[in-house]
């Protein structure tokens, strides 16, 4: 995960959004340790996330 926000990074890429389900809390906690914080948006039935990366 981390070489692919490198690589979006380097392609300009400001920010990025990732979903999953609510009871997927492993990937929860996942995208928290990379930065990852949750919106107030749900999608789908999925949390959204949001890194900023510049």
């Amino acid at each position: 995960m981390e070489t692919l926000i490198q690589l979006m990074s380097d392609s300009n890429c400001t920010r990025i959004m990732i979903g999953h389900r609510p009871d997927n809390m492993i990937a929860g906690r996942m995208y928290e340790a990379l930065g990852f914080l949750a919106s107030e948006e749900v999608i789908d039935g999925e949390i959204v996330r949001l890194l900023q990366i510049s």
